[in-house]
């Protein structure tokens, strides 16, 4: 791309997600709200996959959404003949600019990319938003720079998590009926098997948490419900609740005292929220970091998130239960 448009002489765009994750949707989720603001009359379309799409599709700054028929993470063998046919079938809308903001280098993926908008695409790749070789950025400062590139100027990057009344009243309703109001939220369930907590674990947390005096509450997908009511039949203090939608799951986050969690899609929900939290990584970068100052970190072993240091665990919970605690002292003064 020879010049890089302003976003007021733009009618018509499309944003590229190249991951399916609802983390990195939610990291991106900014864009839409930043580029609407500065030029109302805009269209914005997105192509997306996987939980980002549930999340998207009810975002209310998008004007047209296109689900590409991908179960999972695009991977350079996987799925040629579909993108390109998704390719030619975008390419009639003739958009102003392609955005692709997911850092995907695969050569199925830039092919698609070339097929939608040929010259017109904007990335990390072909037009770098930072130079080759720079340090590494958080993804939101990556969607700001994209941002920034288009003339809008000091965007926000703070995430949108919208909590729709029902899931508001679904939440309320449960707490009502088991009488509880403040809590620690227990994620056990990472993006892959080896980020997931095990049973043993989970009795280490809730002995850890104690100081806390909190009821513990496990946020679970349907399918996990049974495995993790199984996991924590013996482990006191504990709830499971199934999770009809990923807005039921940002308002039972949004109201939780803390959170505690693998790396998964809650570190970053959890950030939008600025909930203290405690997350354990066995792959941290800068793009993936909890991009929140009340987030401290575990680094565990690579290929287990359960084999961890235990003692640093324990020092990490001391931290924030301390912060927890002068904040509630601050706040009845």
């Amino acid at each position: 791309m020879q010049k890089i448009p302003s976003v007021t002489d733009l009618r018509n765009i499309l944003i590229l997600r190249g991951e399916g994750s609802l983390g990195d949707a939610i990291i991106s989720s900014c864009c839409y709200r930043e580029i609407k603001r500065a030029n109302p009359q805009i269209h914005i379309s997105v192509v997306c996959f996987g939980a980002g799409y549930q999340f998207l599709k009810e975002n209310p700054y998008i004007d047209r959404i296109i689900k590409l028929p991908i179960p999972k993470l695009i991977r350079p063998n996987q799925r040629w003949l579909t993108l390109i046919w998704y390719g030619i079938k975008l390419h009639k809308y003739h958009f102003d600019l392609v955005l692709d903001s997911s850092n995907k280098d695969y050569k199925n993926w830039r092919l698609f990319k070339w097929l939608v908008g040929a010259d017109r695409v904007l990335d990390c790749f072909t037009s770098p938003v930072q130079p080759f070789g720079a340090p590494q950025k958080h993804g939101s400062l990556h969607e700001a720079a994209i941002l920034q590139m288009l003339d809008i100027k000091n965007p926000n990057p703070s995430y949108d998590l919208p909590v729709p009344p029902k899931d508001q009243q679904t939440v309320q309703t449960w707490l009502t009926k088991h009488q509880l109001s403040a809590y620690v939220l227990l994620n056990p369930s990472g993006s892959v098997d080896k980020r997931r907590f095990s049973a043993q674990t989970l009795k280490h947390l809730v002995a850890l948490l104690a100081p806390f005096k909190q009821p513990i509450i496990i946020p679970s997908m349907p399918a996990m419900y049974a495995h993790w009511q199984g996991a924590t039949k013996d482990i006191p203090n504990i709830h499971v609740k199934k999770t009809e939608s990923v807005f039921e799951l940002f308002e039972w986050v949004r109201r939780a005292t803390m959170v505690v969690t693998p790396d998964t899609s809650v570190v970053h929900i959890a950030a939008g929220f600025n909930k203290p939290t405690l997350i354990f990584y066995n792959t941290l970068s800068v793009y993936n970091a909890p991009n929140n100052p009340h987030a401290l970190i575990v680094e565990t072993d690579r290929n287990d998130v359960n084999n961890c240091d235990w003692v640093l665990v324990q020092t990490q919970l001391e931290k924030l239960h301390t912060e927890l605690t002068a904040y509630a002292e601050n706040s009845t003064k």
